[in-house]
């Protein structure tokens, strides 16, 4: 509401709105209480009108605060963090199983694509994937990963946010993520590079 302009500001304001409380809560009337928080209130009554009447976004938010937790959910993109070229664990179809180990083992991810001279994707092998060949009885010295690979891969494209492959990662109780576009393996991203980055 508005309310006799008596101050100096509220004067030269071309609109007044009174926040005037009838009583502290304060019992001896000395520490503001009650007036703090009504002006709070009509602090973020305000902000939030702003926001609306501007159309101001998350993404404007994190625009302004890049280095911040809201930033980084809403700016940081998969490619920013993704592991590419002799980073990426790879093996054509024809390795060996012993082959895929050790492949995993030199990149230190948990997994390693299939794929062919191009890149093109035909399947992954995890360590997950390796503890249950155990139970099936594979001859791990001449199996082909081929022959135990998991066709296709959960995949994300490089420009999808780094929050959204979190979400998917959870969602597919995964710890990692191929990136590709299409068929086309362009890197690999982990569960650990979100918690580098701070996404989580």
């Amino acid at each position: 509401m508005t309310f006799i302009r008596v101050s100096s500001m509220g004067k030269a304001a071309d609109i007044h709105l009174c926040v005037k409380v009838p009583q502290e809560a304060c019992p001896l009337g000395l520490a503001p209480t009650t007036s703090t928080t009504a002006t709070l209130v009509m602090g973020d009554a305000l902000a939030v009108a702003l926001l609306q009447a501007r159309g101001f976004t998350a993404e404007d938010f994190a625009l302004s605060h890049p280095g911040g937790a809201l930033g980084r959910k809403l700016l940081l993109r998969v490619s920013d963090i993704m592991h590419t070229g002799s980073e990426l664990p790879h093996v054509s179809r024809d390795a060996s199983l012993r082959d895929a180990l050790l492949e995993i083992t030199r990149k230190n991810l948990g997994l390693t694509v299939i794929c062919d001279d191009l890149m093109k994707i035909e399947g992954i092998f995890t360590d997950g994937d390796l503890r249950r060949i155990f139970d099936l009885g594979v001859d791990l010295n001449n199996a082909k990963i081929a022959d135990v690979m998991t066709s296709g891969g959960i995949r994300i494209r490089p420009n999808a946010l780094a929050v959204d492959a979190l979400n998917l990662m959870q969602a597919r109780h995964i710890t990692s993520l191929l990136v590709a576009d299409g068929d086309q393996l362009i890197g690999v991203v982990h569960m650990h590079d979100m918690l580098r980055a701070g996404v989580v």
